[in-house]
C-alpha cells in the first residue's frame, strides 16, 4: 500500500502520523482497529456502554441501527470525544439520507436513478444522501451498489443496483462518487466481485458468480478497474465466490476449497489488490450473513481468515469477546502475519488521515446541533423526491 498514491493521496506529515501512530498502539489496539463494531439499539447508544466497548475492543469503526436524530447526534460526539483515535462511522445511503439517519429524506434506489438516465440527478441524490448523513456524524457511506442485474429475479440488487450495462454503472458510480465528494465522506462501492447474476441471497446462502475470466473481465472487472481508477477510497466484499478466477489464479483448487470472495485471497489479494490495483481499503459484508458460513469454515476459522486472505476491516462482532480473542489468537500465531496486519493498518489509518480526522479535535468531528437542524427535513429535499418520482416512471412492454 502507497499512501502518497490514489486514493490518499496524504502528504509526509499525514504519512507520519500513520507510522507513528501504528508504532505506539498496543496489540489489543491493533486488533480493535481490524473491527467495524455495530451500534444496534438504545442500550448501546449509552455513555457508559459506549465508553465500555471502545475501552475493552478498540475498534476502528462503527456501523449503527437507524435512529432518530437527537440519538444518532449525541452517540457520535460520544463515539469521537471517548475513541482514543478517531473513528469511521458508516451509515447505508444507497437512496437517501434515510440510511443515515430516520429524518433523512427517501430519493431514489438505484433502478430509479438508471431509469432517469441522468448523471446529474445521480450526483444530487448522493450529495443530499452525504449532508444529510453528515449532520449526525457519519463519514463513511456504504454505497453505491455496483452490481449488475443480469438476473432480474435476484432479490438483493435488483432495484438496488443501477442496470446490466457496465458503461451506465460506471457513468453513475463516478457521478455518486461526485456528490459524494461534495462532503468530507470516504467512497464505496459494492459487492465484489459482483452480484446480480443469479438468484441467491447471501443472507442465507454463499453467492457464486459463475461467469468465465473473460466474461468477468468484460463486465464486472471493467465497472469495478474504472471506478477504482477513479479514485474509490474502499470496497465491500461481498460473500460471492468467482470459482473461474479461483481456478486460474489458484491451478488445481478443489471445488470445496472454493471460498466467498470475503474468505479468498486470491480474489482479494490477488484479483482486487494485484491485477486491478486497487491501493484503497478492503471492508467484508455483514458477518453473521450466512454466505460466510457457505464454505464450511467455522466462525473461529473465518474472523481471522477474512484478513489474512487479505480484507482489512471486518464487519461486526458476533460475540465481541469470542471474536476479539480469536482474532488476537491468529495475530500472536502468525495466521495473520505481522506484514499483513501493518498494511491493514496502514490502509484503515490511510483512511482516516485522508479524511483529516486526525487534525480535528474529537468535538469537531460532528457537526453543530445548529447544523443539524438545518439540513434534516429540508423542502428543496422533498421536492427533489417529488422530481424523481415523476422523472423515473417508465412503461415496460412486452416486444
Amino acid at each position: 500500500v502507497d499512501l502518497r498514491q490514489k486514493p490518499y493521496y496524504l502528504n509526509e506529515e499525514q504519512v507520519k502520523w500513520v507510522e507513528d501512530t501504528i508504532a505506539s498502539m498496543t496489540v489489543e489496539e491493533k486488533i480493535g482497529q481490524l473491527f467495524v463494531n455495530m451500534v444496534a439499539n438504545a442500550d448501546e447508544r449509552r455513555p457508559e456502554a459506549i465508553k465500555a466497548v471502545l475501552s475493552t475492543y478498540h475498534p476502528g469503526a462503527i456501523r449503527y441501527h437507524n435512529a432518530p436524530k437527537e440519538e444518532l447526534w449525541e452517540m457520535a460526539k460520544n463515539l469521537q470525544e471517548y475513541s482514543k483515535i478517531p473513528l469511521l462511522i458508516a451509515s447505508n445511503c444507497e437512496m437517501g439520507g434515510n440510511g443515515g439517519v430516520n429524518e433523512g429524506t427517501t430519493l431514489a434506489n438505484g433502478a430509479a436513478m438508471a431509469a432517469m438516465d441522468s448523471e446529474a440527478e445521480v450526483r444530487r441524490m448522493a450529495a443530499i444522501s452525504a449532508k444529510e448523513s453528515e449532520a449526525v456524524g457519519c463519514n463513511w457511506n456504504f454505497a453505491p451498489v455496483v452490481d449488475l442485474t443480469y438476473n432480474w429475479r435476484n432479490t438483493i440488487v435488483q432495484l438496488r443496483a443501477f442496470n446490466d450495462s457496465p458503461e451506465d454503472v460506471i457513468r453513475y458510480g463516478k457521478a455518486f462518487f461526485k456528490g459524494m465528494r461534495t462532503r468530507n465522506f470516504a467512497t464505496c462501492m459494492k459487492h465484489f466481485p459482483g452480484d446480480g447474476t443469479e438468484e441467491n441471497d447471501q443472507h442465507l446462502i454463499m453467492g457464486i458468480n459463475d461467469m468465465s475470466v473473460e466474461e468477468w473481465d468484460k463486465s464486472f472487472g471493467r465497472v469495478y478497474k474504472a471506478l477504482i481508477d477513479e479514485g474509490c477510497m474502499t470496497i465491500m466484499a461481498g460473500h460471492i465466490a468467482l470459482p473461474a478466477y479461483s481456478r486460474k489464479l489458484c491451478p488445481g483448487i478443489r471445488d470445496e476449497d472454493i471460498r466467498p470472495a470475503t474468505l479468498a485471497p486470491e480474489l482479494i489479494t490477488g484479483l482486487l489488490k494485484g491485477q486491478l490495483g486497487f491501493n484503497g481499503l478492503v471492508v467484508t459484508d455483514a458477518s453473521h450473513m450466512i454466505g460466510m458460513f457457505g464454505a464450511s469454515v467455522s466462525r473461529r476459522e473465518q474472523v481471522p481468515g477474512a484478513i489474512a486472505a487479505g480484507c482489512d476491516m471486518f464487519l461486526f462482532f458476533n460475540d465481541p469477546d469470542e471474536d476479539f480473542s480469536v482474532m488476537l489468537e491468529a495475530y500472536r500465531n502468525g495466521t495473520i502475519r505481522e506484514e499483513r496486519m501493518t498494511e491493514a493498518l496502514t490502509r484503515i489509518l490511510g483512511l482516516k488521515a485522508h479524511l483529516g480526522l486526525n487534525k480535528r479535535k474529537p468535538e469537531e468531528l460532528v457537526p453543530t446541533p445548529e447544523f443539524l437542524e438545518k439540513v434534516l427535513g429540508k423542502e428543496e429535499y422533498k421536492e427533489t423526491t417529488k422530481s424523481i418520482s415523476r422523472d423515473c416512471l417508465t412503461l415496460v412492454k412486452y416486444k
